[in-house]
């Protein structure tokens, strides 16, 4: 509880900073709702020429759409403004600073910020989904729902390993500039159905670089399309990779010499 409560007055500080500067926080937000929509005329662009994608029609692709805009922008809420910031905490010395105080670093550095800028596209996702609920896209089934947010949580879970991962190398290296792009790069396979690649690829994409977890599988829980074997090995590949993650900022913490060398 103590942790929680210090995140939570770091957030509140972050949230009363951005606040200063209002119209830029407002228009960051609407910037935010234009750039959803772009990418939604992006997939429907893709129909004018096909009535599916890899068995996706464009309403279940709208469906994905949806999700993988959900998950990238708690994904820009709560992770991003952290990794953005770390590699000038190392730098700067700030992590020593923190490392001496009686808290859990790898919570803090984690989540110490927060960035708003994103409720453009969490509140446009939400809307989408429930417009394709209200149609019959979505059938409102309490196993699929159950599915779907056992597969949420394990999304969440791979986006924040991949985050702990870039965090661990800034540590290591003392200096990894542009870490944001990996994060970018991912998102980029998580935007379409792992159903689009070779066969090798896919396997790939459900087991040892598990993307598929992140928006596809999801989707498809939510679509009735997902059998829960495979929802629970998402969540199983999930959990065991915010254990090695963690070991592994451990172990990327007993070996940094700090900023002073």
């Amino acid at each position: 509880m103590r942790q929680i409560a210090i995140i939570l007055n770091l957030w509140k500080a972050t949230v009363i900073q951005a606040m200063e500067y209002r119209a830029s926080f407002v228009f960051a937000i609407v910037a935010n709702f234009f750039d959803f929509v772009f990418g939604l005329l992006q997939y429907l662009v893709f129909f004018t020429a096909a009535k599916s994608i890899a068995g996706w029609e464009a309403d279940q692709m709208l469906v994905l759409y949806g999700v993988f805009m959900l998950v990238f922008a708690l994904h820009f809420i709560l992770l991003y403004p952290n990794l953005a910031a770390m590699g000038e905490m190392v730098n700067s010395g700030n992590l020593d600073l923190l490392l001496t105080k009686p808290v859990n670093a790898q919570l803090i550095v984690s989540f110490r910020r927060i960035s708003l800028e994103e409720l453009g596209s969490i509140g446009t996702a939400t809307l989408l989904l429930g417009w394709l609920l209200y149609r019959g896209v979505i059938v409102f089934d309490i196993g699929n729902f159950a599915l779907f947010g056992v597969s949420m949580v394990s999304s969440l879970l791979l986006v924040y390993c991949v985050f702990l991962l870039l965090i661990c190398l800034a540590v290591i290296m003392e200096r990894l500039d542009n870490m944001s792009q990996l994060l970018w790069s991912m998102f980029a396979l998580c935007r379409y159905p792992v159903d689009i690649y070779p066969d090798r690829i896919r396997y790939l994409f459900m087991s040892f670089l598990p993307v598929a977890f992140i928006a596809t599988i999801p989707a498809s829980a939510l679509l009735g399309r997902s059998d829960s074997a495979t929802v629970w090995q998402g969540l199983a590949l999930a959990v065991f990779a915010v254990l090695f993650c963690s070991w592994l900022w451990r172990r990327a913490i007993k070996t940094y010499t700090s900023a002073g060398g």
